[in-house]
């Protein structure tokens, strides 16, 4: 049975929340109204589970991505995590790979033949312990491995962002590399062949600051565009980045968008004008810790409109997509915020899933959160054919995949 309350977020809008297995109102005297749901779906093992990245199949149902360690030797035994879901989440296939030290999955997509390939980083293959390597594997449709490469330098650590494939076969990583020596980080973008084996590697950073990458996406010209985060001063300040990219892997435009404080970008989307969303969270224009930012521009990244939501606490967006209808769906975390009387916040439940509906012109169409006792988070969502479908984690007594279905119009209905 899943129990709903309702809270304030932000400037005091009304929002709806999903607490699992819980009969708690938030508000005083008001009771806690159970409402059906699509699916709402929370599995793992002993320990630690975790999704960091979801996609839709062709056939039908969904595979994720993540990090586990509830089926190695040890607590520190963290493996890549991959899960087979059907069309209502239930789980059909459950694999993880790995080593004796950390592993994870970052990045997830459906290959041209029906299989899985999977980006993430190993700690237990290539150079070895405490010398992180970007990791691709590919699997068969059932999730059986048919080969993985490990990809790295041996004077710097390595990681994987974004994984794809294009329409020839090739692969495409985004990643990110920082030189052991001097702990610059640039982004960087691989071309592997449909076998594995690299065709070519472009950097994509500036001396001396730091450039980092968060996510990769096609776009309508042929070519790509990663988004990340630059360092644009002298006070090491962050500031959101997105960089186009030729089909060679070219850098053709980049821009950042940012204040005085750190602002950090999290995802990417692509929009019917060819256009771009950006969204993660900002420091520079924040209510409270830091806020939800979200900026639109045109095919060359010039902003149109921006946005800032959330509340008095800790708010941040960590996945974006644009729905068959053109409007922007941001997916991430909200604290729940409940203050004392010097605004200190007393709640000991952690993070609530939160969602956000805007229009192409950044008007809100609603906004939402799911959660429950402990932390909830997501990190990736899809469009599924009448609503989405968000992947994550559930924080209780373990830590546990976390994956449900919203409508369109952000309910929680069958």
């Amino acid at each position: 049975m899943v129990n709903y309350s309702s809270l304030f977020f932000g400037t005091c809008a009304l929002i709806t929340v999903l607490a699992p297995a819980s009969t708690v109102s938030r508000w005083p005297g008001l009771p806690a109204k159970p409402m059906p749901t699509a699916f709402y779906r929370t599995f793992g093992g002993k320990n630690y589970d975790a999704s960091t990245d979801i996609v839709k199949l062709k056939a039908g149902g969904f595979v994720l991505t993540g990090r586990t360690n509830s089926y190695g030797s040890s607590s520190s035994d963290m493996n890549v995590s991959v899960v087979k879901l059907d069309n209502a989440g239930n789980v059909q296939w459950d694999r993880n790979f790995g080593g004796t030290e950390t592993d994870e999955g970052v990045s997830v997509t459906e290959a041209k033949d029906g299989g899985i390939l999977v980006a993430g980083t190993t700690d237990s293959f290539g150079g070895g312990p405490d010398m992180k390597d970007i990791w691709v594997l590919k699997l068969d449709k059932d999730g059986k491995k048919v080969w993985d490469k490990v990809l790295g330098g041996n004077e710097t650590l390595d990681e994987a962002k974004g994984i794809l494939q294009l329409e020839d076969g090739a692969i495409i990583v985004l990643g990110n590399s920082i030189k052991m020596s001097t702990g610059k980080s640039d982004a960087i973008l691989l071309k592997l062949s449909e076998k594995g084996d690299l065709a070519w590697k472009r950097n994509f950073g500036t001396e001396p600051g730091n450039e980092e990458a968060s996510h990769l996406i096609r776009t309508k010209d042929g070519g790509f565009a990663l988004a990340g985060n630059k360092e644009v001063n002298q006070n090491k300040v962050w500031n959101f980045w997105i960089v186009g990219v030729d089909k060679d892997g070219y850098k053709t435009w980049e821009q950042t968008f940012g204040g005085k404080q750190n602002d950090r970008a999290n995802s990417l989307a692509v929009t019917p004008d060819g256009g771009y969303v950006l969204s993660g969270y900002t420091y520079s224009f924040a209510e409270g810790s830091h806020d939800i930012w979200v900026v639109k521009m045109d095919a060359k990244g010039q902003k149109q409109w921006d946005k800032v939501i959330g509340g008095p606490s800790t708010d941040e967006a960590l996945d974006i997509l644009v729905d068959k209808n053109g409007n922007v769906l941001v997916v991430g975390y909200m604290d729940i915020y409940v203050p004392d009387d010097n605004g200190e916040n007393t709640s000991k439940d952690g993070n609530d899933v939160f969602a956000l509906m805007l229009d192409a012109t950044g008007k809100e169409l609603w906004k939402k959160s799911f959660g429950g006792p402990g932390a909830q988070r997501v990190y990736s969502a899809v469009e599924d054919a009448d609503g989405f479908v968000l992947a994550g984690y559930s924080e209780t007594e373990n830590t546990d995949h976390l994956v449900f279905k919203i409508s369109a119009a952000g309910q929680v209905n069958k």
